[in-house]
């Protein structure tokens, strides 16, 4: 069986995942009271949003590939083994075993990069109402100061 690229999967970081992580660090050295650092973070976890949609797209890629390396590697053994169809069947599910955990792992990680879209997408909706809310205030605190 051909699994040896499937295998990689979770393995080293990848250089998204590391300029991702180089993003979360900046992120974190911020101050969301402060309105300039507030805009910084809606536009790093923007950047964030960016890296992590490709790495969904790698899991679903891998997925797919693993998919289609499996039922391909299932047909041959139902070709080649002799017997019964539910013998074929079944000797061709035992040996696709270690390629269903690699697309179910493939799946997972797709799964796992899509919450963190999702929440990235609620944490900068809430952060640019806070950034209209503070903007807000600043006008009334001017117009306060100029009558």
């Amino acid at each position: 069986m051909e699994i040896d690229f499937i295998r990689m999967i979770g393995m080293s970081k990848s250089g998204k995942e590391i300029r991702l992580d180089e993003l979360h660090a900046e992120i974190k050295e911020l101050n969301p009271e402060i309105l300039s650092d507030l805009n910084k973070m809606i536009r790093l976890y923007s950047q964030a949003q960016l890296i992590i949609g490709y790495l969904d797209a790698d899991a679903l890629y891998k997925a797919g590939a693993t998919y289609a390396q499996r039922k391909r590697v299932q047909a041959e053994i139902i070709k080649e083994t002799g017997g019964t169809v539910a013998h074929k069947e079944s000797e061709a599910e035992i040996q696709t075993y270690e390629l269903r955990l690699a697309e179910s792992e493939a799946k997972a990680e797709s799964r796992k990069w899509q919450n963190l879209f999702k929440s990235y997408d609620n944490l900068i909706i809430a952060f640019r109402r806070d950034e209209r809310t503070a903007l807000e205030e600043y006008k009334k605190a001017n117009a306060l100061y100029e009558n």
